[in-house]
């Protein structure tokens, strides 16, 4: 039996540590002298080469100016709806109609867990079957709390909410993560509820100074420092004079400039604060779609924020918009101020009752401006924006859920110039059912905002991280455990290919195929834990083809791991045809005895 040996490098995700592994295959029909001396090919020659499976970037490639828009539409029930077809959508862009590229129906419910496969015992190699695990998490839940907004009380109550669907709803393939704004008392991705309320239960929100006189909010300070709005300025200007000049009896022009010049200062450094505040919640939120990116099977964020303002980071949400949608994560949202009744302002200037409506007024547009990021965010993305209601028990259940179906179209805008401009967009259905349509309002057209045609680095990347099986090759992976110390197991993961099923291209007296390996080890949390690539020239001869047609072509790959549950994700492909397998492969690595039954062994790779 010849043999070929092929070292390949393996990175991991997160990290630039490269360490070097090897990878055999065993040609089983390739008897000796099967390979030829140069000039003429060998038949079978393995390659090396670096893991291509790598923390999805998933960099937009403008290669082509495709807008992506995920749409889900509902019955007059709130029912998703599921049985419309691309003839029945028609998409504007600023008003001109736009033909459909692609359309695409997507599910957003997980697959079944099966039961767990055990492991052969200590000592002992075991072949494991192809099956999910139910262990092996298959649905990633990240917890967003805007801690810079959010007041005590909203904390309390939707932190509440949050554990209680923690207890009641989260399932054993689900993992939760709480991430925050400040980046303070963050959880990654667990099924430790320990842990989950420790973190839920030492959220606090940021302290704020107390406003004095003129009470300047956020939405007037930017009204004032970046619009130069003449009624914001005199709200807080009449204020500011009463306190300062009038109540002092000094009703000198210099107060009046003192006073001017206060109220600017004033309102530009709360404008400041505030911007500086709201980027770094996008950046967070921004860093959550990031990390669910790199975890396979459905994948959502839960926004909770009293909302904030955007003003000036429009083109960010759009940014983080389209990279959800080439991640195919979902963003949902839950206003964590609920119906609480709004505090009365102080106006310092009894004597001017029309500025103090006019404030009244400006203040309820600040309200309606805050929460535009979140209904911008789940609306553009898929998800659900629960506000006006104190149900935050259910706010949970409506923003946890992932659509059970929606719909993703792309369009190409002719002409378009990258300028930076927005571009208003809006889905309508040709039915006459009252049917409700949630999609993006709109795009910026920059050549970093716009998403590109999908290359081949991101459909790879998104058959890793996925957990869909499609059979595009004749493909099957099994696995073997085999016990190599007391603290270590070597992890065989074995791929049958069949032969007669491949497309082959003639060159002279050779039939001419690629095939590659991408195999890719994930915990039972679904965290990265390695990966390894490798390829096979084939250029056989008729009569080494026929006893492939017979027997197949076997190739396997070896990991060294600690005790855990394992899923392998082996991609296959062949670039003759262009076929893609996907397959998953779930297997329990023993620990020494002191450990089995211990559930919890962190994966390693030595």
């Amino acid at each position: 039996m010849g043999q070929a040996s092929l070292r390949v490098r393996a990175r991991g995700l997160g990290r630039d540590l490269l360490s070097w592994v090897a990878l055999s295959v065993w040609l089983l029909s390739a008897g000796p002298g099967a390979t030829p001396q140069n000039p003429n090919p060998p038949e079978v020659q393995a390659h090396e080469g670096q893991s291509q499976v790598v923390k999805p970037s998933f960099q937009l490639r403008v290669e082509r100016n495709l807008v992506t828009v995920r749409v889900v539409v509902r019955d007059g029930k709130d029912r998703p709806v599921g049985s419309l077809r691309q003839e029945d959508f028609r998409l504007f862009d600023d008003g001109k109609a736009q033909d459909i590229l692609g359309f695409t129906v997507e599910t957003g419910q997980p697959n079944p867990a099966p039961e767990a496969v055990p492991s052969a015992p200590a000592g002992k190699t075991a072949e494991v079957p192809r099956a999910p695990a139910k262990a092996v998490a298959q649905r990633f839940v990240i917890v967003f709390f805007d801690d810079y907004h959010m007041e005590a009380e909203g904390i309390d109550r939707t932190r509440n909410a949050a554990w209680r669907y923690v207890t009641t709803a989260v399932r054993p393939q689900d993992r939760v993560a709480i991430f925050t704004a400040t980046g303070k008392d963050q959880i990654d991705f667990t099924e430790d509820r320990e842990k989950l309320h420790d973190a839920l239960f030492k959220l606090a929100p940021r302290p704020h100074p107390p406003m004095g006189c003129p009470q300047i909010e956020e939405y007037q300070a930017y009204l004032i420092d970046r619009r130069r709005d003449t009624e914001a300025f005199d709200i807080a200007f009449s204020e500011a004079y009463h306190c300062d000049c009038e109540v002092l009896d000094n009703k000198t022009p210099s107060c009046a400039r003192e006073v001017t010049d206060r109220v600017q200062g004033e309102s530009a450094q709360i404008w400041s604060v505030a911007d500086a505040q709201s980027q770094n919640a996008l950046q967070g939120i921004e860093i959550a779609v990031r990390r669910l990116a790199a975890m396979p099977g459905q994948r959502s964020v839960v926004l909770v924020s009293p909302g904030f303002l955007t003003e000036t980071q429009a083109d960010k949400i759009d940014a983080i918009t389209n990279r959800a949608l080439q991640q195919e994560v979902v963003i949902s949202a839950i206003d964590a101020t609920g119906l609480a009744a709004r505090s009365p302002h102080i106006f310092y200037n009894m004597a001017r009752a029309d500025l103090d409506s006019a404030k009244t007024r400006m203040e309820n547009m600040g309200t309606v401006a805050s929460g535009d990021v979140m209904a911008n965010l789940s609306a553009g993305t898929g998800g659900v924006f629960f506000h006006n209601s104190n149900d935050f028990n259910d706010g949970f259940r409506q923003a946890a859920a992932v659509p059970e179906v929606f719909y993703v179209l792309t369009f190409s805008p002719p002409n378009i110039k990258l300028d930076g401009k927005f571009h208003s967009l809006k889905v309508t259905l040709n039915r006459r059912e009252p049917l409700t349509v949630q999609a993006r309002r709109g795009y910026f057209a920059s050549a970093t905002a716009l998403a590109g045609q999908a290359s081949s680095q991101d459909e790879l990347e998104k058959a890793v991280f996925s957990q869909e099986e499609f059979h595009g090759l004749p493909a099957e992976v099994t696995a073997q455990v085999e016990k190599t110390g007391d603290s270590g197991s070597k992890l065989t993961v074995m791929i049958h290919v069949d032969v007669r099923q491949l497309q082959f291209r003639k060159e002279a007296d050779r039939s001419v195929d690629k095939l590659i390996f991408h195999t890719t080890l994930f915990d039972r949390d679904g965290k990265y834990v390695a990966a390894k690539e490798a390829s096979l020239d084939l250029h056989l001869k008729d009569a080494t083809l026929e006893k492939f047609v017979q027997s197949g072509l076997n190739a396997k790959t070896s990991f060294q791991v600690a005790p855990g549950t394992y899923r392998v994700r082996e991609v296959v492909r062949d670039t003759e045809s262009s076929g893609t397998s996907a397959l998953n492969c779930v297997v329990e690595v023993p620990g020494p005895p002191s450990q089995e039954g211990d559930g919890k062994p962190s994966p390693r790779i030595e």
